[in-house]
């Protein structure tokens, strides 16, 4: 069976770490502020969803790419899978998404001293 990493020439690392980055624009589209794309990022849950959700996406990529009987560049086939992966940024989990809001949100203030941070938080 082909695999996503043999049609697009890449290697396992670099194949990981296109996944990470785009996992990481995904929570940050579905995120207002620093907190909530840490929480997303850092959710289990939502990270099994979203790596199901790929795994179906990526089905579909190599059956399309298994249809080419010729050579076909690489250059074609990375714009052939962001095109049947970029609809996973229309869809989200939703009970999965409510379930975090209902937990509370996470104090965004300790008690001990206050340190200027660069990053707004809030």
């Amino acid at each position: 069976m082909t695999t996503v990493t043999q049609k697009l020439a890449m290697t396992e690392l670099d194949y990981e770490m296109m996944i990470f980055g785009f996992y990481g624009r995904w929570c940050e589209s579905n995120s207002g502020n620093t907190r909530q794309y840490q929480t997303l990022l850092a959710n289990a849950a939502i990270n099994a969803w979203f790596l199901m959700e790929l795994a179906k996406c990526e089905a579909e990529f190599v059956k399309i790419a298994n249809g080419y009987e010729h050579q076909v560049a690489p250059k074609d086939l990375q714009a052939c899978y962001n095109d049947v992966t970029y609809h996973l940024f229309n869809i989200r989990p939703t009970a999965l998404l409510e379930a975090l809001k209902t937990k509370g949100s996470v104090k965004l203030r300790s008690s001990g001293i206050p340190v200027f941070n660069g990053l707004n938080v809030n």
